[in-house]
């Protein structure tokens, strides 16, 4: 009897240990976030107060431009590193790149206007060219990233760069907010326009970049648990 209670009292001490761990976790990454998201204020405002505000070179733009290539090459050293997930990897690591493709617009129209499509076109034909060699192996391994536990902040980002970041720096929003305030002259109120436009769309793209950097970075911290593509299968029978 006593040997039985004291079971149940190391069950319950365990089972209280799991839970304060999971909330303990839950919360350092809450004020890790909080703490990114400060960084992020602050290159907002070293931005603002830099004679290149909100351009192609400015602080900003080359925080973006360091979170994509980082996702891009660990998503990519990850696709080589679990072969059970490799063209799922790919496919991400395409949508990142073709991002920071994107990003580089300013500089690829040196070479010609619209250049940037041309190296995003390929970058995105040759990742999904190799996912639809074996689609059965990409749905596998898309499903294990969609079951990773971080992966509502993937999609809270990419929803972030992709959807709120272009209509909230809509011109047309920010003409009817900005446009025609009393006092200001023609030029100036163009210039607060394009300045809140530029200013509500690259801090909203950089916040999307910094939610899916948390998530790639957690994805690479998991332990590799898919077995290779080639990996024998065991039958259920016996030889004989």
């Amino acid at each position: 009897m006593l040997r039985e209670r004291m079971r149940v009292l190391r069950k319950d001490a365990g089972t209280d240990g799991g839970d304060l761990g999971t909330v303990a976790g839950a919360a350092r990454a809450f004020f890790f976030l909080c703490a990114c998201a400060a960084g992020l204020f602050l290159v907002f405002v070293i931005d603002m107060a830099s004679s290149v505000s909100f351009k192609e070179y400015a602080p900003t733009e080359i925080c973006q431009t360091l979170l994509l290539a980082a996702c891009t090459a660990i998503l990519f050293l990850e696709a080589r590193r679990r072969p059970g997930m490799r063209r799922a990897l790919v496919l991400a690591a395409g949508l990142t790149g073709c991002m920071l493709i994107r990003e580089q617009d300013f500089f690829l129209d040196f070479i010609a206007h619209g250049c940037w499509k041309w190296p995003a076109l390929a970058l995105a034909g040759g990742c999904l060219t190799y996912a639809c060699t074996d689609v059965r192996n990409t749905l596998r391994g898309m499903a294990e990233l969609v079951r990773h536990r971080e992966f509502p902040c993937l999609a809270v980002g990419l929803m972030v760069v992709l959807v709120y970041s272009r209509l909230f720096g809509m011109g047309m929003l920010w003409n009817g907010l900005l446009g025609s305030v009393a006092g200001i002259s023609p030029e100036s109120a163009h210039e607060a326009v394009r300045l809140a436009k530029t200013a509500m769309e690259e801090s909203g793209e950089l916040l999307g970049y910094m939610l899916i950097s948390w998530f790639v970075w957690k994805f690479r911290r998991q332990p590799q648990t898919d077995a290779p593509d080639d990996a024998p299968q065991v039958s259920g029978g016996s030889e004989s």
